[in-house]
């Protein structure tokens, strides 16, 4: 009896194990049914990666492909103002030879005869800026494929001419390079080369202006020989200007009592009172500091040029020659002889004389006429000295012409050109190695300086043109100096610095 149940319950065992054979074919077909699901999905992800991938690869071609779209805008740019014979602009209708623009309320297209890239095209737009020949926005689009990718840009030129300013200084090793109570109407670009973080490059007082936007107090018939001032619209209004900027690499700048940089802007008149832009790293010092500066950006922006300028020297070397005041000595008349060297050290509107040759002339005619063309060069130390006969303190002068003084210069006349328009179509620029002085009250001087030591300009005189030294020494009598744009297009031949040029600033970058 126990037997016959033992067999049976094994009969029950082998029963149960006969039932679970075709589980295993289950099992299999279930995991074979996984795997082809896994591998289904592996084969979807592959193909679905490998498609953003190549929009991936389409995305960065595209981008690239705009990106080439602006730099060849830059590059037209840039020639269209490196190449100018006059005065360059992006607003004259033609940019590099295209006969393209302007238009200050939308994009026009560049047309480019090629645009082909990376299997892909670009398309590159412009957009001038209203009042402003030298900045502009660039738009490029790159496409590959389906693909578009859009880069915008804001550009603007800067011209590294020296003489693009009332002011140009150089080095401040030896104290504050601008110092005292003076006007000064237009661009000021101060090194401060030698100067630390809190030595004052400026420190000015009573009721100066370091940089003025606009014509100021200066005579009608000062005015009538000049070009007049730009205009540009500025808070809905067209006002004149003088684009005018403050630019100081190293040192403070002190503004203390009423002296200011630019003014506040007043409505209802018809010029800008207010300077384009400030750019001083070490800032603003004095009682007033940061309160008096009236600026289109504001006060706190740093110095904006890098190293890409620098002082020039009339001992720097220059091509062929051991220096530049070598160059000009071999291209210029040379007045060396005693007695000549004594006329031009005490010259007077009654003065009678003439020096001439191939390469320059410069002549007197006794009734207070002088005139000037190419280049002089004063050897031997000579001075070269205009003082007044009596009560006749007036030279005016015709012609276009660079005088190197190898010694001083002094100028205590009104030294004026001749008739209306007159200025700086014609123009003297002085040079020397030493200093150039304007001491006389109440004169006006029209012209270029370049003095590498000193520039000293004193009591009321009223300087019309530029001046570019390493020193200045201003006085305490208010005197005034008044940028002319339009130098820069008519610089005298020789003139150290002539051939400075232009800087492109790229001020913004976005992707759209």
């Amino acid at each position: 009896m126990i037997f016959n149940m033992f067999d049976k319950n094994r009969l029950i065992f082998q029963t149960n194990i006969k039932n679970d054979k075709g589980s295993l074919f289950i099992i299999s077909y279930f995991v074979m049914g996984i795997l082809t699901v896994l591998g289904a999905s592996v084969m979807l992800v592959s193909v679905t990666e490998k498609k953003v991938a190549e929009r991936q690869r389409q995305v960065i071609l595209a981008f690239n492909n705009a990106e080439a779209g602006i730099e060849q805008a830059l590059y037209d740019l840039r020639q269209d103002f490196v190449n100018a014979a006059g005065s360059p602009s992006w607003s004259d209708s033609n940019i590099n030879g295209y006969a393209i623009g302007p238009n200050t309320s939308s994009f026009y297209n560049i047309p480019y005869t090629s645009t082909s890239l990376n299997g892909g095209t670009y398309s590159v737009q412009l957009e001038n800026v209203s009042g402003v020949n030298d900045e502009i926005w660039i738009k490029s689009t790159g496409t590959l494929g389906d693909q578009n990718q859009v880069i915008q840009v804001y550009v603007k030129m800067i011209n590294l001419n020296p003489w693009n300013n009332a002011i140009f200084a150089g080095t401040g090793s030896n104290g504050k390079m601008v110092n005292g109570n003076v006007n000064i109407l237009g661009s000021v670009h101060i090194l401060g080369t030698g100067l630390s973080s809190t030595d004052y490059a400026v420190d000015l007082g009573g009721t100066a202006e370091l940089v003025g936007d606009y014509y100021k107090n200066l005579s009608s018939s000062i005015l009538a020989k000049i070009p007049a001032l730009p205009t540009v619209n500025y808070n809905g209004e067209t006002v004149s200007t003088l684009n005018a900027k403050l630019r100081v690499k190293h040192g403070k700048v002190g503004l203390s009592g009423s002296s200011s940089v630019g003014e506040t802007d007043v409505s209802g008149n018809s010029v800008k009172e207010t300077i384009d832009g400030s750019y001083v790293t070490d800032g603003f010092g004095g009682t007033q500091g940061t309160n008096s500066v009236h600026s289109d950006n504001g006060w706190s922006n740093a110095y904006d040029l890098g190293d890409s300028v620098s002082f020039m020297s009339l001992s720097d070397p220059y091509p062929g020659y051991s220096s530049y005041q070598a160059y000009l000595k071999a291209n210029a008349l040379v007045i060396s002889n005693a007695d000549d060297l004594n006329t031009l050290a005490a010259i007077t509107p009654n003065s009678n004389f003439n020096f001439s040759g191939p390469k320059g002339s410069i002549q007197m005619d006794g009734n207070g006429n002088l005139t000037v063309s190419g280049i002089v060069y004063i050897d031997g130390n000579g001075n070269l000295n205009m003082n007044k006969a009596g009560s006749n303190k007036t030279i005016t002068y015709t012609g276009s012409a660079s005088i190197l003084v190898t010694g001083s210069a002094q100028i205590s006349v009104n030294l004026v050109t001749n008739g209306n328009n007159s200025f700086p179509n014609n123009i003297i620029g002085l040079m020397t190695p030493n200093q150039v002085t304007c001491n006389e009250a109440n004169i006006d001087v029209m012209g270029l300086i370049y003095a590498e030591n000193t520039a000293t300009v004193l009591k009321q005189t009223n300087f019309i043109g530029s001046i570019v030294s390493n020193y200045f020494d201003m006085g305490t009598n208010v005197p005034s100096i008044y940028q002319v744009p339009d130098v820069i297009n008519n610089m005298p031949p020789g003139m150290i610095g002539k051939s400075s040029g232009w800087i492109m600033q790229v001020v913004s970058w976005q992707k759209l």
